[in-house]
Order: C-alpha cells, then sequence, then structure tokens
C-alpha cells in the first residue's frame, strides 16, 4: 500500500475507536436547581426521576451505587436529575423533602403532578417502576 492510504487507514481506526466510545445519551443525572429545574423539568415531555439530598450526606452515599446502576438501566428512556436541597431551599419546601435522599417522580404529562418513590430501592425496582411511568401507569 501507499503511504497515504497507510495514513487514512489510521486516521480510520483513530476516528472508529473515538466514536465507540463516545455515549451519545448521557446516563449522568442533570444537576438541577431553582433556576433551571422548571425548563428542564417541568416544560418537558419526559419521565423523570430526580434525587433530592444532601451530598454529604451517609445515606445517600450509601445509595450512589444503586443509583448509578439505575441510571444505566433507564439511560435514552428516562431522565434523572439531582436536587441539592442546601443550595435549593425553594425545591426543597415545595416537594416537602423529609429526608435524604428522596427520589420524587414526574410523569410525561406534567398535569399528573409530582409523586414521591417509595419503592424498593434498587436499580432493578427502580427500572420497573421507571418503565410503568413511561407507559402512563403507575401511579
Amino acid at each position: 500500500m501507499n503511504r497515504s492510504a497507510n495514513v487514512l487507514i489510521l486516521i480510520s481506526f483513530f476516528f472508529l475507536s473515538f466514536t465507540s466510545n463516545l455515549n451519545l445519551v448521557d446516563a449522568a443525572p442533570e444537576q438541577l436547581n431553582q433556576k433551571n429545574f422548571d425548563e428542564k423539568v417541568m416544560k418537558s415531555k419526559d419521565v423523570w426521576f430526580i434525587m433530592f439530598g444532601l451530598p454529604t450526606c451517609g445515606t445517600q452515599k450509601a445509595f450512589l451505587p444503586e443509583w448509578e446502576a439505575f441510571s444505566k438501566l433507564v439511560e435514552g428512556k428516562i431522565k434523572l436529575g439531582e436536587v441539592n436541597v442546601a443550595e435549593n431551599y425553594d425545591l426543597y419546601v415545595q416537594y416537602k423533602i423529609k429526608s435524604y435522599p428522596t427520589i420524587i417522580t414526574f410523569a410525561a404529562d406534567k398535569s399528573k403532578g409530582a409523586f414521591e418513590y417509595t419503592g424498593t430501592r434498587t436499580a432493578p425496582k427502580m427500572e420497573e417502576a421507571a418503565l410503568l411511568k413511561l407507559e402512563g401507569k403507575g401511579y
């Protein structure tokens, strides 16, 4: 092969390896706050599961591995968000947060209101609840 063909093959392999590592639908939860909550959550047509809490809370730290596993299970299907209640007092009051972490869910149709997720806090059980919400069930 000539040199330009080798360069082209090398560039192609680099491009393929780079794009195969891209995560086109980000599984990481959105960081929500008082300024962006309405625009991102309430005006969207997406199903949302939002964790309200304090990053320093021991219970929340212990829950994070399940939350991360859950985010991978529902990637591309529903939206996940996180609210630091210490920095977003208005949201803390509005959604009547009493313990950390509290998971509040929103259906695609926001007129149905917000619901606290009170089910088992394992990734598979949360996925099951999220998929029911996605189907318009589980209220």
